[in-house]
């Protein structure tokens, strides 16, 4: 069985393809964030690299949120039009397990961390049982002090990984050391992971037709928002 995996919902462009026995591929593009333009591009390339063509793909899975608006908008309508046009499922994942798996054996708790702009964040906190991501803090929008202050509260032991923990590194190292910090090579989206999760998912029959695809915002977009406040004014 081979799997196709898309994570878009960052700054990074990542696209692997996976077997049950090895990841046999992966591109990762931490360039800025054009993914409408390299995407297909990467996927394509790939697949020549592996001498594979896309009827030889079983399942694809793409990361679904939390992370930017356009980028989820892309990796779901990239998925979703190779899914229709092979007739193929659909393993949709959450970007922050996605971000936590890339660390599962790091034996600290671990908290993926989305930079969401003004001190707010999505995240979550995740511990490695026997090889299962168990959520100790459910994923959501948050600021960054009061995740830490539920870290602090609760007395844990934590690895920080993702955007957000880059962008306020000064704010959490008042509480914690570098090596609270996962290594730059683990510390974004990886379609690895995505892949990887993505077969836990498959034997779990976590998956969806095309048309079933949904994407988890946590929150509306700046300009929902915006349109809003104008109304309620």
């Amino acid at each position: 069985m081979n799997i196709l995996a898309v994570d878009t919902s960052g700054i990074v462009a990542s696209v692997a393809i996976a077997n049950e026995n090895k990841i046999l591929g992966e591109i990762n593009l931490n360039y800025k964030q054009n993914h409408s333009v390299t995407i297909m591009p990467i996927i394509d390339n790939l697949l020549k690299m592996l001498e594979m063509d896309l009827e030889d793909i079983n399942y694809f899975a793409f990361s679904k949120g939390p992370g930017s608006f356009t980028g989820l908008r892309i990796g779901a309508a990239t998925v979703k039009a190779m899914a229709h046009t092979l007739n193929k499922k659909i393993i949709p994942i959450s970007t922050l397990e996605v971000m936590a798996y890339n660390i599962i054996d790091s034996g600290r708790f671990i908290v993926p961390i989305i930079d969401a702009k003004a001190e707010r964040v999505f995240a979550g906190i995740y511990k490695n049982e026997n090889g299962i991501l168990e959520p100790i803090l459910e994923e959501q929008a948050t600021t960054i002090k009061e995740l830490l202050s539920y870290i602090l509260d609760n007395d844990i032991e934590p690895i920080f990984l993702g955007d957000g923990s880059i962008a306020y590194k000064n704010i959490i190292k008042q509480h914690f050391k570098d090596e609270n910090f996962a290594p730059i090579s683990l510390n974004m989206q990886k379609a690895s992971s995505v892949a990887s999760l993505a077969f836990l998912y498959e034997k779990q029959q976590k998956y969806v037709d095309y048309n079933n695809v949904e994407i988890e915002y946590l929150r509306k977009a700046q300009a929902e928002r915006e349109l809003e406040e104008r109304k309620n004014k």
